[in-house]
């Protein structure tokens, strides 16, 4: 069976819903799931219904970008290419669809890469630009910033004036000896109605304020603190952020997480956070000292961010 190109997950350790809105965000690559481009000239047995679907979603996108304006991406698309092509790939994902790790990022990176020649010519923000109209067809509205960093396979850091960095940021030497995890609720939820929520929201002058002068101000000051920017205790602006998301997001938390949530705001040995819109997994934050008890505890719902 030939493999193509291999697209990563995503995983946003800070900004979400604040991205959308002026703030800034820090993505990572997740390798551990991960979305394959495959030919189709060698299909493995009792795949055969994967690849049919594959095609056929393959197609749909295919029409949603030709129905797009001409002058709707920075790097052009070769439809030819792509038509001729319908029959040729398929993706293969392991990548949990409703979990916030970039599903249909991936989907986007990978269609981008073979469709679109002059793409890895341009900047990172024209790139975003073209991969948020690629991904629109998911969600109905996109940033970009999950398919940009599934595309380009590195840490970014996206800032409030707009830039984007490739940082050397590693998740496994973070300030303080903590470790990021990943927690599975069980429960899968879909994005676009999350994201109308919160905008729905943000039209009230209350939530819009408190958003704008607490939640981005903390998501900054943390992502100063992982990327060595600032000296202060990641563990201690999670429990802040964490705070911040149970009376604010309450909607976006699955209601089986919503007492581990608590136990560990109160007991200070781990803190919970949304990962992507909500619901699917949560993101948390632990002590080294303490990766073994919460791994006998949780596993095997437990996955460790490296």
């Amino acid at each position: 069976m030939e493999n193509l190109n291999k697209y990563p997950s995503k995983v946003m350790l800070v900004g979400e819903y604040g991205v959308v809105t002026g703030g800034s965000a820090l993505t990572i690559p997740f390798h551990r799931f991960h979305a394959q481009v495959r030919s189709t000239t060698s299909i493995p047995r009792g795949k055969e219904k994967e690849v049919s679907e594959s095609i056929s979603y393959l197609k749909r996108i295919y029409q949603y970008i030709d129905d797009l304006p001409k002058g709707n991406f920075h790097a052009g698309a070769d439809m030819e290419l792509f038509y001729s092509k319908l029959e040729n790939y398929w993706l293969e994902l392991n990548i949990p669809v409703g979990y916030g790790l970039g599903s249909s990022g991936a989907v986007s990176a990978a269609i981008y890469d073979l469709f679109f020649p002059e793409c890895r010519t341009l900047p990172l923000s024209s790139q975003k630009e073209d991969l948020a109209a690629i991904e629109s067809f998911f969600h109905g509205k996109s940033s970009g910033v999950d398919a940009l960093t599934c595309f380009i396979g590195k840490p970014l850091y996206f800032t409030p004036d707009g830039t984007i960095q490739i940082t050397a940021f590693n998740p496994l030497e973070i300030r303080g000896g903590y470790r990021f995890f990943l927690l599975d609720s069980g429960m899968q939820f879909k994005t676009g109605p999350l994201v109308e929520y919160y905008l729905k929201q943000m039209e009230e002058s209350g939530f819009a304020s408190s958003i704008r002068s607490e939640y981005l101000v903390i998501n900054q000051k943390l992502i100063e603190t992982l990327l060595g920017e600032r000296e202060a205790d990641p563990g201690l602006l999670m429990r802040v952020l964490a705070d911040y998301q149970y009376t604010h997001f309450r909607k976006m938390i699955p209601e089986n997480m919503l007492d581990l949530w608590i136990e560990g705001q109160v007991s200070s040995e781990y803190h919970l956070k949304l990962n992507g819109s909500g619901g699917g997994f949560m993101l948390g934050i632990t002590h080294c000292n303490l990766m073994e008890s919460l791994e006998k505890r949780w596993k095997p719902n437990l996955i460790w961010i490296e």
